[in-house]
């Protein structure tokens, strides 16, 4: 009972860690973008882009620990 709840506390902080990942790179590459005249603009968008693969990575963690939640035991030691 306590891993199940550990586990859903950290899917969650997973999950706005992610959210707040995701809303950075969006961030980085608009204003990447926003400055393309300006010489270095493709620095923002390289972050943004490096960020963005990171919480995919992260989002892919946390599909597996959700995948790990709904997972039955097959021996239960009484």
């Amino acid at each position: 009972m306590i891993k199940k709840i550990a586990r859903l506390l950290l899917i969650f902080l997973l999950s706005l860690c992610t959210l707040y990942l995701v809303f950075v790179s969006v961030i980085s590459v608009s204003i990447g973008f926003a400055n393309a005249q300006r010489p270095g603009f493709w620095m923002p968008i390289l972050w943004g882009v490096l960020i963005f693969c990171l919480s995919l990575l992260i989002i892919r963690l946390i599909v597996y620990l959700f995948k790990q939640l709904k997972v039955k035991e097959k021996y239960h030691y009484y």
